[in-house]
């Protein structure tokens, strides 16, 4: 299987620091330590400098219960107002990752394609499993519904997406949204999501021991996230699961050839397509789980792909 990978990709992969981190052992032993290792080889690290012409700013915002604050991280194309707004949820198996880890990412496309993103720092598994994140981030969605425009954001603009385990929670929030008729979603933008806690895919089978995402990993990811409710049928919690897909967000949804929840996202897809949905399915080609976090030619060319994606979707969402 790494002879399919694209060879500067797998180069960046095993030079990169993060390759010390033994996620799948950290995921069944001691997940909440993944934080403090990735937290560590972050600081090594200098910070990423802010475009001049873009403001990057964090708010909280009081969840609808005022039981909490939910912190949002905010990129924004300075002097632009009524802007397209893009809800975003980080990836990191619903246990680890920030906000802050896609500022190479927003800081860019924030400006290329004259878009409001709000990343949220939802709560994370195990210590909050389903349903907190999805409450996080609904609650986020609601608040933006009404204040978007403080913000310089469009409320009847609004765009959900994630990476990874992130794209699991958007998919869930759009099911949400359409069945409590409070927010109208435009479009779910989905990359190499999680989309089924069974793992019976022939992907999952072929490419169990894929680099940067291994079945076992999914195994426990899905574990902490469901918590004690593993053995319930959890409404939204597993988007594959759902009974109803219509009237749903139309969708692009990002797979890798080499990643073993490649099936999902297509089995996913397909469902939106016998519903009705409009969807742009697409496959990378010689990448892996979250090819897209290394420096080599396949993440520069997609994201030059993803900047055409988004004026695209953005212009059909108008």
């Amino acid at each position: 299987m790494k002879s399919k990978i694209d060879a500067e990709l797998w180069k960046a992969i095993t030079k990169s620091p993060f390759n010390t981190i033994d996620y799948e052992n950290l995921l069944v032993h001691n997940p909440a330590q993944i934080r403090n290792e990735e937290m560590k080889i972050s600081l090594q690290d200098q910070p990423i400098p802010i475009p001049e012409i873009l403001s990057v700013q964090y708010i909280y915002i009081p969840s609808i219960d005022s039981s909490r604050n939910i912190r949002l991280r905010i990129y924004r194309p300075k002097g632009k107002q009524n802007l397209p707004v893009f809800l975003y949820f980080h990836g990191g198996a619903f246990i680890y990752g920030t906000p802050e880890q896609y500022d190479f990412f927003f800081f860019r496309l924030a400006i290329d394609t004259e878009m409001l993103i709000v990343s949220v720092d939802y709560r994370l598994a195990p210590e909050h499993p389903f349903p907190a994140a999805m409450e996080d981030g609904y609650d986020t969605l609601l608040w933006l519904s009404e204040n978007a425009s403080l913000i310089d954001g469009n409320n009847r603009h609004l765009l959900i997406g994630g990476s990874s385990a992130g794209a699991t929670i958007a998919a869930s929030i759009t099911h949400l949204s359409r069945d409590r008729k409070e927010v109208k979603i435009k479009h779910q933008y989905l990359m190499y999501p999680p989309m089924s806690d069974l793992l019976e895919t022939p992907s999952m089978k072929e490419l169990a021991n894929a680099p940067m995402q291994t079945k076992k990993a999914a195994e426990w990811m899905w574990k902490h996230y469901l918590d004690i409710h593993k053995t319930q049928s959890l409404p939204y919690a597993v988007p594959l699961l759902e009974n109803n897909f219509r009237n749903l967000p139309e969708a692009t949804i990002i797979v890798c050839e080499l990643d073993p929840l490649k099936d999902e996202g297509k089995a996913y897809a397909d469902k939106l397509q016998q519903a009705g949905i409009s969807v742009n399915f697409i496959e990378i080609k010689g990448a892996v789980h979250a090819f897209d976090f290394f420096p080599c030619l396949l993440s520069e060319t997609f994201y030059t792909k993803q900047t055409e994606l988004f004026k695209n979707i953005l212009t059909q969402a108008i």
